[in-house]
């Protein structure tokens, strides 16, 4: 098998991000946040990255759940 065989569309670009996910945000945390960070990213197979996202969407959930019981 050569290298192209294993190329899906020569020429195309591909994105790691999920799909949708064109914005970057920049943040700042502590280096203990960090190891904590690190250690869930180990615990969940995944990169710090995609660890982020998904604590950053179930903060969102967990935010929109408190509001909404709130109203």
């Amino acid at each position: 098998m050569s290298t192209m065989e294993t190329i899906r569309n020569p020429g195309t670009t591909y994105s790691r991000s999920p799909n949708g996910c064109s914005k970057q945000v920049m943040t700042q945390i502590t280096p203990q946040e960090r190891k904590q960070l690190e250690a869930i990213a180990q615990t969940e197979m995944r990169s710090l990255s995609a660890t982020l996202r998904m604590l950053m969407l179930r903060g969102i959930q967990g935010y929109e759940d408190d509001t909404l019981a709130a109203s």
